[in-house]
């Protein structure tokens, strides 16, 4: 996972990510894999993230993030860990 790097999102997506994890605490977000859109009330979006947990020493995980962007504006639907 070290050799992990950060992904180039497409402009919606990357606004919406950036949206949901500027705020999150206790965790770093690094955007790996964009895995694909379905539209739903708004639009969810899958990432397959690098995500760093803030411990000594700290912890990597490799995590699904599924966000959904609407009217309303963005959120996390879910954080599910892979590895």
């Amino acid at each position: 996972m070290a050799d992990m790097e950060a992904v180039k999102l497409p402009t919606e997506v990357a606004d919406a990510f950036n949206a949901v994890t500027k705020n999150m605490v206790g965790a770093g977000y690094v955007p790996v894999l964009y895995c694909g859109t379905q539209v739903v009330h708004g639009v969810n979006y899958m990432i397959i993230c690098k995500q760093t947990l803030v411990t000594n020493p700290p912890v990597e995980h490799l995590i699904t993030m599924i966000i959904n962007s609407s009217e309303q504006g963005n959120s996390v639907v879910s954080i599910e860990q892979i590895l």
